[in-house]
């Protein structure tokens, strides 16, 4: 039964991922095919697989116990809260927090979980930002700083 859930879920997602994608308006720069043909393609594909998995479950479904459960809501919920903040926040903190938040919940140590979470965030925010050249948002601690 489960696999039919998400294969319901998979398949509502990627119409109103195709329906979104439609709506891209192409630039006159752009390439013959438009912005929009990559993710109408992807969205197709997961129709594909979630049609495929309807038909075909491809396993039994155990639901994890409630100690299991609690840890990927909070997980969860730690996604939730990384993405509102890295805008006020920074990456280099708000990855920080996330990777500390993460790493405890998989039986790290407190000072060991931030310790990595700030090498782990400050090579990532060296290798995208300085390196790449992409942009990763300071936050209002560091504004002005990098």
């Amino acid at each position: 039964m489960s696999d039919r859930i998400a294969s319901g879920i998979l398949i509502a997602i990627a119409v109103a991922f195709i329906a979104m994608a439609i709506s891209i308006q192409p630039s006159t720069f752009s390439d013959p095919l438009g912005a929009r043909w990559v993710p109408i393609l992807i969205g197709i594909f997961v129709i594909g697989a979630g049609i495929a998995l309807l038909v075909q479950p491809r396993s039994t479904t155990r639901w994890p116990d409630r100690k299991t459960a609690s840890r990927l809501l909070l997980c969860l919920a730690g996604f939730v809260a990384y993405g509102f903040a890295l805008n006020p926040l920074g990456f280099i903190v708000a990855t920080t927090l996330a990777f500390a938040l993460f790493a405890m919940l998989f039986r790290g140590t407190p000072l060991r979980a931030l310790l990595a979470g700030a090498v782990f965030s400050v090579a990532c925010y060296l290798i995208f930002s300085v390196a790449l050249d992409l942009y990763l948002p300071t936050g209002r601690v560091f504004a002005g700083w990098f």
